[in-house]
């Protein structure tokens, strides 16, 4: 039975919802939410909602996520395959400088545009009804509270500046409504509850930070649903809001949107010749069953399916003798769901198991996670997130980057065929390779490569090397130079006593082991109910507000 004034910790994301009691070691309850399409024409059912049970007609929350208010309109179009050979999901994603994305950008045409509008949540009575059939859920459902009047409430939110309608609306439902105890509604409290997580930990005994002595600075690195941020976090538990940089483009729904467009897109270039360059990207294949079959990737379910199917033939390759990859104009076998549900619902019969090129994959990993003159990728934001870095703060929080959230959790054996033969020039001496591995070695790039290993005048590139170099001319001067103030920081020094592996600082990505990253932030913000902040806490709901 909960004790008196035990905190009730709750984490909104964009995607799940995490309930428990601070000082747990886990969440009681982890609400998913579901795109439910009973109702095409935005009737009672359509939309993303959670299912609850509340005793209300209704029998589900509509829960509409704060990012996605400011979303951009790629992910309808991701999601529609008849708009996938019209645009790329990238043109007028409403990127600006940092990747940030802009508050004006419309949601119209986000995913929950069918349902519930950005329009109808701009007032306090919208975000009302959304919000108290989801708390009342929570506490009487979940945590069986019968007294909420001895209990207070932490709510953890990714985004630093929430819409004052929201928040008035959250005071009115917990404090009036509801009549929980008191309140604190910590924005930003996802990054503030991993540095609590980690800050308690001694200098010599934090587990996934190699290095010693006590950190400054982190970067914590947080992959969703539908988007990623990259901030810094310094001493005293304080985030920098200056150096928040977060994009829509990289989420892992949003790489399985541009994964699907990629081979459906791709059917456009059939006609190319073979061997022909194509914006700095080879086509290879294109007359083959394998690109024929691009047309059956018509989900994101099936997208996914690609991408476990890639990583699952990654994986297999590093624990074999022969470490290296396939190489990108090969093929991988791949099982549907959709044509799986085709043949359950027909009477003809096809394979659902077919082959797939691996290049559209490798393409749309690099173009969302790994491509430093693309606004809209995870290593934009996160190199921009260091450039507005106070410099004092700079090399502490790229020797300590986190990774966190969902997305990195489905992304963290991810490989592509260039990690082999990066690691093989003594980039990192790692066998793990993954996404951590892959945002080094792009940063990397971006800050202007590797020097050559001493005792040689030079070497000949390889069919990589030369791959990227065709890449890095297409850019302008501005996308090669832009983070090349940020080498000293991102490459380290060498050190000459250590022989080929002897460089020293630079960039460190790290996942939160043994911790699973997709639960730092709660486990933080369970770490930060215990430890009482009672001038945070309101009981009242302001005068001023009502």
């Amino acid at each position: 039975m909960a004790s008196h004034h035990q905190t009730i910790v709750v984490e909104l994301g964009t995607s799940r919802i995490k309930v428990g009691y601070a000082g747990e070691s886990r969440p009681r309850r982890v609400l998913d939410d579901r795109y439910d399409d009973r109702d095409d024409g935005g009737g009672e059912f359509g939309g993303w909602t959670v299912g609850i049970d509340d005793g209300m007609p209704s029998r589900s929350c509509r829960w509409t996520s704060l990012f996605r208010r400011y979303s951009t309109s790629w992910s309808s179009s991701s999601s529609s395959p008849s708009s996938l050979d019209d645009e790329s999901p990238y043109e007028g994603s409403g990127s600006s400088g940092g990747g940030a994305i802009s508050a004006s950008s419309s949601s119209s045409s986000s995913p929950t545009s069918s349902s519930t509008s950005s329009s109808s949540l701009d007032t306090t009575y919208e975000w009302e009804r959304t919000l108290y059939p989801l708390f009342s859920h929570v506490l009487t459902s979940i945590l069986f509270v019968q007294r909420p009047s001895r209990h207070r409430v932490l709510i953890l939110t990714s985004d630093l500046y929430v819409p004052r309608t929201f928040d008035v609306a959250l005071h009115r439902v917990l404090l009036d409504y509801l009549g929980v105890g008191s309140m604190w509604l910590s924005n930003g409290g996802t990054f503030l509850g991993a540095y609590h997580l980690f800050g308690g930990f001694s200098p010599n005994n934090i587990p996934l930070m190699p290095t010693s002595g006590p950190s400054k600075a982190r970067m914590f690195v947080d992959i969703g649903t539908h988007e990623a941020r990259a901030i810094v976090c310094v001493s005293g538990y304080s985030t920098l809001p200056d150096t928040l940089r977060y994009t829509s483009c990289a989420g892992y729904a949003s790489f399985l949107g541009r994964v699907l467009w990629n081979y459906r897109g791709g059917m456009r270039w059939t006609n190319i010749t073979d061997e022909q360059d194509v914006g700095g990207v080879v086509r290879r294949h294109d007359d083959d069953e394998s690109t024929n079959n691009c047309d059956n990737v018509s989900s994101l379910e099936d997208a996914n399916a690609v991408v476990r199917a890639w990583i699952s033939l990654s994986s297999s390759s590093s624990s074999s003798s022969s470490s290296s990859l396939p190489d990108e104009s090969a093929t991988m076998s791949v099982r549907l769901p959709s044509l799986e549900r085709r043949n359950d619902a027909s009477a003809e019969v096809t394979a659902a198991t077919i082959r797939l090129p691996i290049e559209p994959l490798l393409r749309a990993f690099r173009e969302v996670y790994l491509d430093y003159a693309n606004p809209s990728s995870l290593i934009f934001a996160m190199l921009s997130c260091a450039l507005a870095c106070p410099v004092d703060y700079r090399r502490s929080a790229m020797q300590h980057a986190l990774l966190m959230g969902g997305g990195s959790v489905a992304l963290r054996h991810f490989r592509s065929s260039s990690a082999d033969h990066d690691a093989s020039r003594g980039r990192r001496n790692n066998s793990a390779y993954g996404l951590g591995v892959e945002l080094e070695m792009a940063a990397r790039d971006a800050c202007g490569g590797v020097p050559i290993e001493e005792g040689g005048d030079g070497e000949v590139m390889g069919e990589e090397e030369e791959k990227k170099c065709n890449i890095a001319s297409c850019m302008s001067s501005i996308a090669k130079k832009r983070f090349h103030s940020l080498r000293g920081v991102i490459r380290g020094h060498v050190d000459g006593n250590d022989g080929d592996n002897g460089m020293m600082g630079g960039i460190n990505i790290q996942y939160p082991d043994p911790f699973a990253a997709d639960m730092v932030a709660w486990l933080g913000g369970s770490i930060m109910g215990t430890l009482g902040y009672p001038s945070q806490y309101q009981s009242k709901f302001p005068r001023g507000e009502r």
